[in-house]
């Protein structure tokens, strides 16, 4: 690694910069790690998400540009102001090996334009220049204007109309669905909202440096090996065909798909949604940068390209009753070209809809009006009417509607939930509920073990361990800055990880690495957003509505909420924390944490 970021303040448009101390980067590895360190470090306490001095931080790791398959992805990190907590989010594409292509490891963006600008980076070299013209446009649009201002081969991250408004939802997305290779979006907890704050609608790059390995033989025989076990795994083999379409079916017929605002666990029309349906309407496969799953599918709206992944036929599919293709798709189309979470967008649709069907809101479409959901999207991210109301996420147009419907307010510390059923999966329950940027799968993943018998479905043994410890796996995971779906062993990455970095890390300081960020991040979530074990729970129809199964919902489950308590009360015994959520001074110390106060 380099060990350098850009430090780009616009209130005074200066650039600078920022060295990490290689201790540091150690301790915290990059990405996620190095994120929640540099965002501790340099935001005030009480900074506000949206505050020009809240910090947005792009981040690349280790194997960013290298070889290593899947490594084509970055993080961004700042305050959200979706839940007040810390957020990371994570796309793919190719924007991250071109930036440290430019020479630099990350991004660090404080302070506010006194208008709207673009961030131009070439090899090194920064300017920012006016974007006033560009402020109003779509995703697609400014990311071909921004090239025809720079370079035709420049990355580009941008906001849509979303940002611009300061939805907190809003996305940031890297180049576009209409390129040959794949796009990637940084879609969860409203970073693009924090960029539009800071009147900043694009960052270009381009660069054409090379990537430092200190290893460079035995890196390329490590990665030799990994390319041969993904080009041999089955499950890779699907996921080439049909991308993460291939769980539809699956979760729809284990009860664990979210249908109607998360009233049952199947959809009944699943057909028109599965993933022999997406492929008929495929028209071409896209990879991230140095990946050799090719896991990206892009149809089409109206001649317009559009990338659809599962969360976004749960969502905004299922979730909201809109059981065909091509409906879906204009939906995504949206929420991509105006810079929307497809997750958080679909829950807030889906609450909508059920607040109709319960005569709260007679305004809101019905479950399975496609054309409702459709001007419905538009109008959160324009802040349009019933829009406006709901623009904030569930949990603030819950505290502003009333009536009852924080009982169907479906999210985790006001981040929506995605598209697992945790009633029908105890696992992912306690995950939602620990996660730490609110409603979220990717910090445990736990409905494979479930079902294939490697964990007890319906039941709290051994949830809590498992849990933990792959929240801490996972956070050491993202810190590598490497894909989920790539089916290579912990000591394989650890291997390339020294031959790339130099440094003798063993399997123990790796993992204590992953639990030093995540209770860093928990310490941090503390101060600022005052969070303990109050927070640490699920929607209350989660525990008081037993959830209706497959094929026709006659059997139905519960999840009671002294079960869950009671894996919350281990989980919080093996993290080392007290009966509130926070971690004990012993614990603090042994891995380390310095948090500002």
């Amino acid at each position: 690694m380099y060990g350098k970021f850009l430090h780009v303040d616009l209130g005074s448009g200066s650039f600078r910069d920022h060295v990490v101390p290689e201790e540091i980067a150690r301790k915290y590895i990059g990405g996620k790690g190095l994120g929640v360190y540099l965002l501790d470090s340099l935001t005030p306490p009480g900074t506000g998400a949206l505050d020009p001095g809240n910090v947005l931080i792009f981040l690349t790791g280790p194997f960013t540009g290298t070889p290593f398959p899947t490594s084509g992805r970055f993080v961004v990190v700042t305050r959200s102001p979706l839940t007040g907590m810390y957020v990371d989010s994570h796309a793919g594409g190719h924007f991250a090996k071109e930036l440290r292509m430019a020479g630099y490891d990350g991004i660090i963006v404080t302070g506010k334009a006194d208008r709207p600008v673009y961030l131009w980076l070439e090899d090194g070299k920064a300017e920012l220049r006016d974007a006033s013209d560009l402020w109003g446009k779509t995703v697609d649009d400014t990311v071909f204007a921004v090239r025809e201002k720079t370079d035709g081969s420049a990355r580009v991250a941008v906001i849509g109309p979303a940002g611009e408004n300061l939805v907190p939802i809003a996305t940031i997305t890297m180049d576009s669905d209409s390129d040959k290779s794949r796009a990637g979006v940084a879609g969860r907890g409203g970073s693009g909202a924090v960029m539009g704050s800071k009147n900043l609608k694009a960052i270009a790059v381009r660069g054409t440096g090379t990537i430092p390995v200190a290893e460079e033989g035995p890196f390329r025989e490590q990665v030799a090996e990994i390319v041969k076990a993904i080009n041999a795994n089955d499950q890779i083999h699907t996921r080439r065909i049909v991308g993460t379409s291939s769980l539809v079916e699956s979760m729809s017929r284990t009860g664990i798909l979210p249908s109607y605002n998360f009233q049952q666990g199947y959809f009944v029309p699943i057909y028109g949604l599965v993933s022999t349906n997406l492929r008929h309407y495929t028209k071409r496969d896209v990879a991230c940068s140095n990946c050799p799953i090719i896991c990206g599918k892009v149809l089409e709206d109206d001649g317009h390209p559009v990338k659809v992944e599962y969360e976004s036929i749960a969502l905004l599919g299922s979730n909201n009753g809109v059981g065909k293709m091509p409906l879906l798709t204009k939906a995504v189309r949206i929420c991509n070209q105006l810079g929307l979470d497809t997750i958080s967008a679909g829950g807030i649709v889906g609450f909508a809809m059920e607040c109709r069907q319960k005569g709260i809101l007679p305004e809101a479409p019905e479950f399975g009006d496609a054309e409702g959901q459709a001007k419905l999207l538009e109008d959160i991210a324009y802040r349009r009417g019933l829009g406006a109301v709901l623009a904030e996420g569930v949990r603030a147009a819950a505290g502003k509607i009333g009536k009852g419907t924080d009982h169907f307010a479906i999210h985790v510390k006001g981040m929506e939930l995605p598209g697992y059923e945790p009633r029908a999966t105890w696992g992912m329950a306690l995950a939602y509920a620990t996660s730490d940027r609110g409603g979220c799968h990717q910090r445990a993943w736990t409905v494979l073990g479930e079902l294939d018998g490697h964990l007890p479905r319906f039941s709290t043994e051994g949830m809590a361990k498992t849990v933990k410890t792959v929240q801490d796996e996972r956070a050491a995971a993202y810190s590598l800055v490497v894909c989920d779906f790539a089916p290579y062993s912990q000591e394989r990455a650890l291997a390339c990880l020294r031959h790339v970095t130099g440094w003798d890390i063993s399997e123990e300081e790796y993992l204590t690495a992953g639990e030093r960020i995540w209770n860093h991040i928990r310490m941090f979530n503390i101060r600022e957003a005052g969070i303990s074990r109050k927070d640490d729970t699920l929607p209350p129809r989660m525990f008081e509505d037993p959830l209706p199964m497959p094929p026709r919902g006659e059997e139905k489950v519960s999840l009671k909420r002294e079960d869950f308590d009671r894996m919350l009360d281990e989980y919080y015994e093996l993290r080392g924390w007290d009966s509130d959520g926070r971690p004990k001074a012993e614990t603090v110390e042994r891995l380390g944490i310095q948090v500002r106060i």
